[in-house]
């Protein structure tokens, strides 16, 4: 398999890592740290919802309010997010990633792409562009229903 397309297919693919990181975070685990990988992929939930409600949040992840108070607590303690009143409805507390969960982040990058480079090197090369596409056509999908359900 050619590497240096399969590095930048995986690249490419990355620019979606939540997608990638929830169909793939058993096998990701299986790979690496356990609990890294699950950092990781709540601080991008995080990221990519841009500040979410921690309700709200919990319903994306289909997550109990009670283990969403768990984990948020476990975040907040390295320091990568904080709790913030919404600026309109003080009721409703935002999670926000602090400079230090941005920059778990970004230090982590290169980890999950590896991580991913490994769990998909038993695939060809057309398989693994395959696979971006199927995910693209899934993402298209899921975010359409999803912007219906807020109309």
């Amino acid at each position: 398999m050619d590497e240096k397309k399969i590095d930048n297919l995986i690249e490419d693919m990355l620019e979606d890592t939540l997608i990638y990181t929830v169909l793939f975070n058993r096998e990701l685990t299986n790979l690496g740290e356990r609990e890294f990988i699950k950092t990781f992929l709540w601080l991008i939930s995080i990221e990519e919802y841009d500040n979410p409600s921690l309700s709200g949040l919990g319903k994306m992840l289909n997550v109990s309010k009670s283990q969403m108070t768990l984990k948020m607590d476990k975040l907040a303690q390295p320091g990568f997010t904080e709790r913030i009143p919404d600026e309109e409805d003080r009721r409703i507390i935002r999670i926000v990633l602090t400079p230090e969960g941005r920059n778990f982040i970004k230090n982590s990058q290169k980890t999950v792409k590896d991580s991913m480079i490994q769990l998909l090197s038993p695939l060809t090369l057309e398989e693994v562009e395959e696979l971006k596409k199927s995910i693209a056509t899934i993402k298209n999908v899921v975010f359409k229903i999803q912007n219906r359900k807020k109309r």
